[in-house]
């Protein structure tokens, strides 16, 4: 065994979310090869759930509890707060046992946790790499409506922070070339700094999984949280208007903006769209139940990031119905994989429209749809396809350290 490879991950099983299953396979994967000791907080994700966590079991790898303040409520300040103290409790594990640590796997909550552990690693020339999933700062003001001058204020604050631990990394996983290309050109990074990573899911998941539906029911399903950045709302308004008969909205999920979702459906009558709450492990069956998936993303949200639940989606097999930006990595899978119809976002009637074209489609054209959507996923979106990708890295960066230090030492 070499020295330690330290994970810190603000998300970890039993937390059943993409980071978190993602990290767990990052893990056991380098365990293979290195002593792998990851670094979690108390798990609280996604909120309302209830953990009764009494360690990860047996694993090859050790995994350290970090008894730090949690705030999965969506607030900022407890956000910013949650961030502070878990990274400064993970520097100081790294302060504590630098001497061990061969590289790090930074990927604590975003901005001040990143930043944090960024600056440790710094000081004692340990070599790190980073995980992007959504942009910050930029993510944080989309789809709000905050002053101006706050936005500006704010972002001269964050967006240094964002850039110094980006500088420093000896790699940076993102998930997408636009994310890639954009943090590149904002940051005034190499573009060779970043390494692309598509997200993946265990695809076994959604294998041997028929199709329960009995009937000729269009059944439009959202999987995911209901938040301001997922624009359920919308999704609602434009499924009412498209008024397609023989047709339900079926929305699993929780989230901030659920009671107000829930009560607008109420307000509107709708009694075919509902509201239901499922396990992950029974996610794949119910997406494999719908005629079609559907998300939605406030328009700049696109380009920031790229939602997990279109990884989900298309392993499902199922075509996708997509209200993003034109110019955004999912419009690209959905066109690439040919898998489905993406319209401009924030416009209801544009996803009306996709609603209604969908609908009109004849059924084996549908199915086509659902069978290009999997047989992208396969390719791309695999656990096989891409975990590799990120251990390779790691490896060469570690490799490169240890000819650095045989050098100086000869």
């Amino acid at each position: 065994m070499e020295r330690k490879i330290l994970i810190i991950s603000a998300v970890f099983p039993p937390e059943q979310v993409t980071s978190a299953l993602m990290n767990y396979d990052l893990a056991k994967e380098l365990s293979h090869k290195y002593d792998v000791t990851v670094l979690r907080p108390y798990p609280t994700r996604p909120i309302g759930m209830k953990f009764d966590y009494a360690g990860m079991g047996e694993e090859p790898f050790q995994t350290i509890l970090i008894d730090s303040y949690t705030h999965p409520q969506s607030q900022l300040v407890g956000r910013f707060k949650e961030s502070i103290d878990f990274g400064r409790k993970c520097a100081q594990y790294i302060r504590d046992n630098h001497d061990e640590i061969a590289f790090i796997y930074n990927n604590p909550w975003q901005l001040f946790g990143v930043n944090i552990v960024a600056r440790t690693a710094n000081k004692y020339h340990i070599p790190y790499m980073i995980a992007i999933q959504d942009i910050y700062p930029e993510c944080l003001f989309t789809n709000k409506h905050y002053p101006s001058i706050v936005k500006n204020i704010a972002m001269s604050i964050l967006k240094p922070i964002d850039k110094y631990y980006q500088k420093h990394a000896a790699s940076i996983r993102t998930i997408s070339e636009e994310m890639a290309d954009y943090l590149s050109s904002t940051r005034k990074l190499p573009r060779e700094q970043y390494l692309v990573v598509n997200n993946w899911q265990n695809d076994e998941d959604f294998e041997g999984l028929k199709d329960a539906q009995e009937d000729e029911k269009l059944r439009f399903v959202y999987t995911g949280s209901i938040n301001l950045h997922a624009n359920v709302d919308l999704i609602i308004k434009a499924f009412a208007k498209a008024n397609i008969p023989n047709s339900e909205l079926d929305i699993y999920g929780g989230g901030n903006q659920k009671e107000n979702c829930v009560k607008m459906v109420e307000e509107m009558g709708l009694t075919n769209v509902s509201f239901g709450f499922v396990k992950r492990t029974e996610i794949p069956q119910v997406q494999v139940n719908a005629s079609a998936l559907v998300l939605a993303l406030p328009s700049g949200n696109g380009n920031l990031c790229l939602p997990s639940k279109m990884t989900s989606y298309m392993l499902s097999g199922k075509p996708v119905i997509a209200s993003v930006d034109q110019d955004s990595a999912t419009t690209r899978y959905i066109k690439e994989a040919q898998c489905g119809i993406s319209v401009e976002p924030d416009n209801i009637a544009a996803l009306v429209e996709g609603f209604k074209k969908f609908s009109s489609m004849p059924l084996d054209q549908r199915q086509a749809l659902g069978i290009n959507s999997r047989q992208f996923a396969e390719k791309y979106l695999t656990r096989k396809a891409n975990l590799q990708m990120v251990c390779n890295k790691i490896n060469r960066i570690i490799k490169k350290l240890n000819i650095n230090n045989e050098s100086i030492n000869s």
